[in-house]
């Protein structure tokens, strides 16, 4: 038994391009650090730019224009099964409620599938919005479920947080942003939603509000600065009070303290560390720490988290991998 409680760490990265082995596990010491050297690596799975722990399964999704969701058996990496997402170059993979969802970012559709990978269903609500090149058309970058049982998806191409009810796949409402964000990651606080605009480098804050029929609509609340324009956030996460932001570009991991949301005040700014490498694609937080996928510098860096959950400005730790893209931190099973 690790301090961490945690028994491994799951990496995918990137193969072509890129230097990595697809999905990597390095288990965890018992000061809950990874070790040095992976002792699974995957064999045949092409760009796994997103992980989904589901317990006995590991889900992948294959970041190629033919896109695929791969089933791994999380303990040998052993694929298992290999279906079609339905579109181009998945790029975010989650499991809840007896579903597996995907975000492909090329076609701008989201799938949502069953755990065998049957049955798809694919949603599409097309759109673009005002930034040539990025813009052009829908780019859905993640599917969110929402503690009230529909499903979000952002799309990076049309400034846009669209939910879907899950069983009847019906778009219900669109969360909109301002021309040029570019939503990509986005994190739930109740009803506030946390959206990082990979275009303008802004965090921006939307409410929903529930009408007679538990019908909800959201509404655009505040823009606070990431970092400077040009920079690319991409991972949001929330921990507690503390919503942690990964800024490429800028090669940061930014801290605000979200506590008073309810009370209508923005989030609030506590730092900005360097993320200990470049280009932080993906970022996990567990146990007083940060584990940052940093793509370019093929390095998984650990910061820890001071007493006010701000992370330090030096890794504590720092792991070989080739081109990561994805951190899941795998826990340890339950004591008998």
């Amino acid at each position: 038994m690790t301090t961490s409680g945690m028994a491994a760490l799951l990496v995918g990265s990137y193969t072509d391009p890129g230097s990595g082995a697809g999905v990597s596990l390095f288990p965890m010491d018992d000061g809950g650090l990874p070790d040095p050297v992976a002792t699974r690596t995957s064999a045949g799975v092409r760009n796994p730019s997103f992980l989904a722990d589901a317990g006995d399964v590991l889900y992948a999704v294959e970041e190629v224009s033919d896109g695929q969701l791969v089933a791994l058996d999380p303990t040998t990496l052993a694929i298992l099964w290999r279906v079609p997402t339905g579109g181009a170059d998945p790029c975010h993979v989650v499991a809840e409620h007896d579903r597996v969802f995907v975000a492909n970012y090329s076609s701008g559709t989201a799938v949502i599938l069953s755990p065998d990978g049957a049955d798809p269903v694919l949603l599409a609500n097309p759109g673009s919005g005002p930034v040539p090149g990025r813009q052009d058309d829908s780019h859905a970058h993640q599917a969110t479920v929402t503690p009230w049982g529909t499903l979000l998806v952002s799309d990076l191409g049309a400034d846009r947080v669209d939910e879907y009810a899950i069983d009847t796949a019906r778009l219900l409402d669109s969360a909109r942003l301002p021309p040029g964000t570019g939503p990509r990651h986005v994190a739930l606080q109740g009803d506030f939603l946390l959206v990082a605009g990979e275009l303008d480098s802004n965090l921006h804050v939307l409410r929903r509000e529930t009408g007679p029929a538990g019908e909800g609509t959201w509404h655009w609340l505040h823009r606070v600065p990431l970092a400077s324009a040009g920079s690319l956030p991409s991972h949001v996460e929330l921990s507690g009070s503390r919503l942690y932001a990964s800024v490429r570009g800028a090669d940061t991991i930014v801290t605000l303290d979200v506590s008073g949301l309810a009370a209508g005040e923005p989030p609030r700014r506590l730092g900005s560390v360097p993320c200990g490498g470049a280009w932080p694609r993906h970022f996990a937080v567990a146990q007083g720490r940060i584990l940052v996928a940093n793509e370019r510098s093929h390095t998984v860096s650990i910061l820890a988290l001071d007493a006010d959950g701000v992370p330090g400005p030096e890794p504590v730790h720092r792991l070989s991998v080739g081109s990561p893209t994805c951190v899941v931190l795998r826990p340890e099973p339950p004591l008998p």
